[in-house]
């Protein structure tokens, strides 16, 4: 269903699908590969992860099926051709149903805690404002849990010197069914739940 609305309104998006049965891994060679005269960007590993990065992992131990799209400048835009903010990429269940679980996560590589307030900070924006494209334009409804994810696959969790109010966190999953977390790895249960 996600991956058939997806097809319906965001075909350049639907030709970029990737699929993958088993553990998945996503890093951003963004930053690392900058001054290189090939760049890179979001990618995605399966089953192997890279071996010159640090990455966000995605465990999946029942082997469901899952789609993934590696969002890049040309995945949002605006009325005038330039990018929106977005998150990194977005997972979800191949075969899905109104109650599937829907996965954006955004990546900041930063080894000084000292900069968590505000990469975090960043990075939530990020994943809220890319899940809302995607409610937006029907992709998926309030009965799809969305889990937004902030990683930072550099340092260890919990990560320091930031932290999200537990009232602020049920309140994103009462109104909006939303869980948000910081973490580098997640678990798949089946089509409806993730470990977090």
């Amino acid at each position: 269903m996600i991956k058939q609305r997806i097809q319906i309104k965001y075909v350049h998006q639907f030709n970029l699908i990737n699929n993958f049965s088993d553990n998945t891994h996503i890093a951003d060679y963004t930053e690392q590969t900058k001054r290189d005269l090939i760049k890179r960007s979001v990618e995605f590993f399966s089953p192997n992860p890279p071996i010159d990065i640090n990455y966000f992992t995605i465990n999946n131990p029942p082997l469901l099926d899952i789609d993934g799209i590696e969002f890049d400048n040309n995945s949002f835009v605006h009325s005038n051709g330039n990018p929106k903010s977005q998150c990194e990429a977005v997972i979800f269940p191949t075969v899905s149903t109104n109650t599937s679980w829907v996965l954006f996560c955004e990546l900041k590589y930063s080894s000084l805690p000292r900069n968590n307030n505000r990469n975090l900070r960043k990075a939530i924006k990020q994943v809220l404002k890319t899940r809302y494209y995607y409610f937006q334009n029907g992709i998926i409804t309030i009965e799809n849990t969305a889990y937004l994810i902030a990683s930072l696959p550099i340092q260890s969790e919990p990560f320091t010197n930031f932290s999200l109010t537990p009232n602020y966190l049920l309140n994103l999953k009462r109104k909006r069914n939303i869980v948000l977390r910081l973490k580098n790895s997640v678990e798949i249960k089946n089509s409806e739940l993730l470990i977090v």
